[in-house]
């Protein structure tokens, strides 16, 4: 694993100094969604099938609001610590077509005060909830669980949150014993398969993870270039 998160990484510096000069970039989420948003998502209806985002060959697109996502800080699997949330760097807002939400696009900080393209796809489910969000936008990735957070209790927001917390809401107190539970029981899983396992294989940490998807999302603006290239031929 250790070697697959270096390979990853070193990909990841490849693709952002490949596609830095080229990709859009902006000084601000807001910035980028205002300049790049509308001709990300026209660009997928014209270059591709538009069904597969949701959406019609209807070019009325408008925006919903832009929304931090937030995730659970460290101190969340501890039972010892108090759980708060940090910033996942993403800016997200639901994809209105004909004024109907249709799916989410994103924007994230891909480097201190350098904002570029995430992702356009989140899912329906999602946009049609952003539109009842008032209070923090929370996002468990592993589960694909996103949340409403009031200060006090996450109301979910797509059935994968529903599912994950067994209903529609829950106490911060109590999502934090379950990430604690369900963090033990994944570290406990990976125990067992390495302890039944021979030679030398090491372990997988959550940090791990997290440099993989860095490298992921590292070439997006590449991803999205490429695109735009084809779809233009």
């Amino acid at each position: 694993m250790r070697h697959l998160t270096t390979f990853a990484l070193a990909g990841a510096f490849t693709l952002v100094a490949t596609s830095a000069a080229a990709a859009p970039t902006e000084r601000s989420a807001e910035r980028f969604a205002e300049k790049h948003f509308e001709s990300i998502v026209l660009d997928h209806i014209e270059g591709d099938d538009p069904s597969n985002y949701h959406l019609t060959e209807s070019r009325a697109i408008s925006f919903g609001s832009l929304h931090e996502v937030m995730i659970a800080a460290q101190s969340c699997y501890s039972s010892d610590e108090m759980c708060t949330f940090v910033s996942s760097k993403e800016y997200v807002s639901a994809v209105l077509q004909d004024g109907e939400p249709r799916n989410v696009i994103g924007t994230y900080e891909q480097e201190p005060g350098l904002f570029a393209f995430s992702t356009f796809g989140y899912g329906d489910e999602l946009a049609i909830a952003l539109a009842d969000v008032s209070g923090t936008l929370v996002h468990s990735a592993r589960e694909n669980a996103w949340f409403d957070y009031d200060g006090k209790t996450l109301t979910a927001l797509t059935t994968d949150a529903k599912r994950f917390i067994e209903g529609d809401r829950i106490t911060l107190e109590s999502y934090q014993a379950l990430l604690v539970e369900t963090h033990s029981n994944v570290e406990g899983s990976l125990e067992d398969g390495h302890t039944a396992s021979s030679g030398n294989v090491p372990t997988t940490d959550p940090k791990s993870f997290w440099m993989l998807g860095l490298a992921l999302l590292a070439g997006l603006p590449l991803s999205y270039l490429l695109y735009r290239r084809r779809a233009n031929k």
